[in-house]
């Protein structure tokens, strides 16, 4: 038996009828996170599927659990970094929990419907670029050798635009702006309002300071504002500048141009090794650090506290998820970007345009 999560959307309803159409013994399961989360009518066009197809359908309470993700975007945020709560939430609840419950609702395996390639070989399991453009691995990369071998993904040859075909011929019917949040705790006000009102905390106005640490402008709190951040500065500065760094503390954030960007590494804390079972030397690999980028070239080197220092010359923000890929797109192994190591050389200075 294999428990589909379904969310009521296109790609969860296609994952479910495709493998209904290999003859799989399935179940639909559908968590619900929140007041509204889903949506009560994603909840019930995932029931009229289930229906449709004549299988189980089991609504989960996951609000309880679920906290724990809301939390740690919330305290990520404060810290200064940049999280990824979907990254969080597939490893620890749409991957974890969702094993757990299947296993009590009496399935042997789980199915999702992202859009992922998974293989094996030599004892491990991994992830990979599926056909699809936006292929969703990145957001995976944290999973376990477990979750993976006990996951199916129906969709990892199928493009999104099949998929809806495939939910339209089981009459589902889904609006074309139906489609996955990356986030989906946070409301049309944004992140901001979303962890005052779960912290208590307030954002208010504060320096922007050039890399001489000299005040060249005023920001509306530090919190709205990422490292590697280009447009939405609130100010012209005559040039292309971006967000270099920023001190929640002091409520300050740093600009200046690309070619001031003063890191030339970071490192990978909590790292998930998947195509490979570790790292004893250097590995050259194409690495991602943010889901919407093509991978780029840079060096993985071991470190001797178990995290693994990437050298890389491109932008990245701290808390957000690096995922190392070899040349077949598979996924080598992931990790939380930590510590960035900063460039020694003196940084000419710059003036912004009057």
């Amino acid at each position: 038996m294999i428990a589909v999560a379904l969310s009521g959307g296109v790609d969860s309803a296609a994952a479910a009828i495709r493998l209904h159409e290999e003859r799989e013994a399935i179940m639909g399961v559908t968590f619900v996170f929140g007041e509204s989360n889903p949506p009560p009518e994603h909840i019930e066009r995932a029931g009229s599927l289930c229906a449709y197809l004549n299988v189980r359908h089991t609504v989960v309470d996951a609000s309880s659990p679920f906290t724990a993700v809301m939390d740690y975007f919330c305290r990520e945020y404060l810290a200064g970094n940049t999280p990824n709560p979907c990254v969080v939430c597939n490893r620890d609840i749409k991957f974890g929990l969702f094993l757990k419950k299947a296993s009590e609702l009496g399935a042997e395996r789980i199915a999702t419907g992202h859009y992922v390639r998974k293989a094996a070989e030599g004892g491990r399991t991994w992830l990979g670029r599926a056909r699809e453009m936006n292929s969703q691995e990145y957001f995976l990369g944290m999973l376990s050798q477990e979750a993976i071998r006990l996951s199916v993904f129906p969709l990892h040859d199928t493009t999104k635009e099949e998929a809806r075909n495939l939910a339209a011929s089981a009459h589902v019917a889904i609006h074309k702006r139906d489609t996955s949040q990356d986030v989906c705790f946070i409301g049309p006000g944004g992140y901001v309002p979303f962890i005052s009102s779960c912290t208590g905390y307030h954002s208010c106005p504060g320096d922007i300071l050039d890399q001489r640490g000299l005040v060249i402008g005023r920001h509306r709190g530090a919190l709205f504002y990422t490292i590697g951040q280009r447009k939405g500065l609130g100010m012209g500065f005559g040039k292309r500048v971006y967000v270099l760094d920023k001190d929640m503390k002091k409520n300050t954030v740093t600009v200046g141009e690309r070619a001031q960007w003063p890191y030339q590494s970071f490192f990978m804390e909590q790292v998930n090794f998947m195509k490979i079972s570790g790292l004893k030397e250097p590995r050259e690999v194409r690495i991602k650090v943010r889901y919407r980028q093509e991978a780029r070239d840079a060096l993985l080197i071991p470190a001797p506290d178990g995290r693994v220092e990437v050298r890389y010359e491109g932008m990245f923000s701290p808390g957000q998820l690096a995922v190392a890929y070899d040349g077949r797109e598979d996924i080598l192994c992931a990790g939380f970007i930590r510590s960035p190591q900063k460039n020694i050389h003196v940084i000419s200075p710059w003036c912004p345009k009057e």
